[in-house]
C-alpha cells in the first residue's frame, strides 16, 4: 500500500521544471529558498525540512517558513514527530496579522511571503491528532473548516478528522490486552518496511521495504513521488533458535527502478503474490519458487487485473479463492475489496465485490484471509478507524455475507496508519505494520500477541525439513507426497531446496 501525501503546494510547483536548480550563492536567502521549493516538489520532505529550519532558525517569526518546515517534516519519513512547534508558531504568527495579509493571496513561491496559508490549521490538526491531544486536534479542524468552507480540498479530511478523534477517544479508553512489539532492528530499517506476508509455519517473513541495497545499487535510484528508493521485496528466515536472520533481497526486484511489493504466500510457500507498478497502474503478479530462485512475475489472469489499481491479494489455504483490493469503478468508493473464485478449467471467475458492511465510501486496503478461509482481516479508513488506516477483523457467515467489521482496537491500532496484519496457522500472533512513532523509519513491522478470546480458528499443520547426506545437497526435483486418509487424496509438497523445510 502506497500512501499518497495532500500535498498543498504540488498543484502549484507540477509546472517546474525538475531538473531546474537554483542558481548563485548556495548560502544566500534566496537560493536555498528557491532548492528547499524545488526539494518540496520533488517530494523529498526531509531533504527541504533540512533547509527550511535553517531558514527559520534565521527568521523565527516568519510564519510562512514555519509553515514549510512543520509541512516538510509531517510529510518526512521518520521525523514527523518534529512538525508540531513550527505548525503552531506559524498558526499563532498567521492569526496574529503578522506581516500582515497578502492581498494577492497567499505565494509559495514569493521569498517574500511572511504569512502561512489557512491550511496550516488544518496540518496543525493532524499533528495534534498523531499526538494524542484530541481536544486541540478538533479545535484546529473546526478552525480550518470555518475559514476554507466545504469547498476546500482539505475540508472533507478536516471533518473526518472530527469523527476519527471522536473514534479514539472511545477505543482509547477501552484498551485490549494486547503487548505490540517492534520485530527490531534485524529486519527493520531506518527506511519503510511493511506489508509482511508470513509462511504458513511461521518460519518465512517476507516484507516491502525502500531501504538501501546492501550492494547500494539503488542509491541513485530514486522515486520521485516520495523521495525515496523504490520498494523492494526482502524475505526473513528463522534459525533454529527461532531468531529472524539479516533479510535477503530477492531475485526478481528489478534493477532499473519500479515497484516491486510483497502482498501473500501460497500455503505451501511455493507461490509468492506481489505488486508491481506498471507505468503508474499498479497490477498483482505471481511468482514461483525454482529451486532457490523466484521465476518472472506474472499477471494473475481473469478481471483481477484492469487499467484501474490494483494493490493488495490474499489467498485462500486451498487456493481455490483471491480477495484482492481494486479502486475500479462501481465499488463502495475509493479501494473495494473483491474476489474471484477458481473454476473447473483452472482460471479465475470475473470479479465481484464483497459489498457491505466491509466495504465503504473510504479506502479498504490490505487484505488478509486466515488458514481458516473464514477469519478476514482488513485495512480501512472508514468505520471507526481512530486515524488513518485501522486494522478490522470480519468472520465469513454461513449464508455467504459478512460479519459487522470490528476494529482490533487499541493499541494495535493507532492514531497514524496500521494495515497489513497477517497471524500464523494457530492464530495466536499477528504481523503487521505501522507508522506509529517511535519506529526506525515510518513504516515498521510490529508483532502481537492475541489473548486467547481473540485467535482465529488455528488448524492443524504438517511441517518438517530432510537432510540430505553429507556432503550432498537436495535434489531440486525432490517431491513429499501426503495422502489424506480421510478422503483418500493425496498431495505434492516441495521442500525449500535452502534448508529442505516443508510445509
Amino acid at each position: 500500500m502506497t500512501n499518497g501525501y495532500a500535498a498543498l503546494f504540488t498543484a502549484g510547483l507540477i509546472g517546474c521544471s525538475l531538473s531546474a536548480r537554483p542558481q548563485g550563492d548556495n548560502t544566500s536567502f534566496l537560493w536555498r529558498f528557491e532548492e528547499a521549493n524545488k526539494l518540496m516538489e520533488e517530494k523529498l520532505f526531509n531533504q527541504s525540512a533540512e533547509i527550511w529550519g535553517q531558514l527559520v532558525n534565521d527568521q523565527p517569526d516568519n510564519a510562512n517558513l514555519n509553515y514549510k518546515t512543520g509541512y516538510c517534516f509531517f510529510h518526512s519519513y521518520n521525523q514527523k514527530q518534529k512538525a508540531l512547534p513550527y505548525l503552531s508558531k506559524a498558526s499563532e504568527q498567521r492569526s496574529a496579522g503578522y506581516g500582515g495579509f497578502n492581498t494577492a493571496g497567499y505565494d509559495p513561491f514569493d521569498p517574500k511571503e511572511t504569512n502561512a496559508p489557512a491550511e496550516v490549521d488544518y496540518y496543525l490538526g493532524r499533528a495534534y491528532h498523531l499526538n494524542g491531544d484530541f481536544n486541540k486536534a478538533d479545535d484546529l479542524y473546526r478552525k480550518f473548516l470555518a475559514e476554507a468552507g466545504d469547498k476546500h480540498d482539505l475540508s472533507a479530511a478536516a471533518a473526518r478528522g472530527i469523527e476519527q478523534t471522536t473514534n479514539a477517544r472511545a477505543l482509547i479508553s477501552a484498551p485490549k490486552p494486547y503487548q505490540v512489539s517492534n520485530v527490531g532492528q534485524v529486519v527493520n530499517n531506518d527506511h519503510p518496511d511493511f506489508s509482511p506476508v508470513l509462511s504458513v509455519d511461521g518460519n518465512a517473513l517476507f516484507f516491502t521495504s525502500r531501504r538501501i541495497r546492501p550492494d547500494s545499487s539503488n542509491s541513485g535510484i530514486i522515486d520521485i513521488v516520495a523521495g525515496l528508493p523504490y520498494e523492494n521485496i526482502y524475505v526473513t528466515y528463522k534459525d533454529r533458535e527461532g531468531n529472524w536472520q539479516a533479510p535477503e533481497l530477492i531475485n526478481i526486484n528489478p534493477a532499473e527502478g519500479g515497484h516491486l511489493a510483497s502482498v501473500n504466500v501460497s500455503a505451501d510457500g511455493q507461490t509468492l503474490f506481489i505488486y508491481r507498478d506498471d507505468g503508474g497502474d499498479g497490477n498483482l503478479y505471481e511468482s514461483r519458487l525454482v529451486g532457490e530462485l523466484w521465476s518472472d512475475p506474472v499477471l494473475i489472469g481473469s478481471d483481477v487485473n484492469t487499467k484501474s489499481w490494483e494493490t493488495h491479494a490474499a489467498i485462500t489455504a486451498d487456493g481455490n479463492t483471491l480477495y484482492f483490493v481494486s479502486d475500479r469503478s462501481g465499488g463502495a468508493g475509493g479501494r473495494d475489496i473483491y474476489r474471484v473464485v477458481k473454476l473447473p478449467n483452472g482460471e479465475w471467475s470475473k470479479a465481484q465485490s464483497i459489498g457491505g458492511p466491509v466495504n465503504t465510501v473510504y479506502d479498504e486496503d490490505a487484505v488478509f484471509i486466515h488458514p481458516n478461509a473464514r477469519t478476514m482481516f482488513f485495512a480501512s479508513k472508514g468505520h471507526n478507524s481512530m486515524g488513518g488506516f485501522d486494522i478490522f477483523t470480519t468472520e465469513l457467515q454461513e449464508d455467504g455475507t459478512w460479519s459487522a467489521p470490528e476494529n482490533m482496537g487499541y493499541p494495535l491500532n493507532t492514531v497514524d496508519d496500521d494495515a497489513f496484519f497477517v497471524t500464523t496457522a494457530d492464530g495466536r500472533r499477528g504481523y503487521f505494520s505501522s507508522d506509529q512513532i517511535g519506529g526506525y523509519g515510518e513504516k515498521d513491522i510490529y508483532f502481537v500477541d492475541l489473548p486467547e478470546d481473540m485467535e482465529a480458528e488455528g488448524l492443524t499443520v504438517l511441517k518438517g525439513f530432510i537432510i540430505p547426506p553429507p556432503g550432498t545437497t537436495l535434489p531440486p526435483s525432490t517431491i513429499r507426497y501426503v495422502t489424506d486418509k480421510s478422503t483418500g487424496e493425496v498431495k505434492a509438497y516441495k521442500p525449500r531446496q535452502r534448508d529442505g523445510v516443508y510445509v
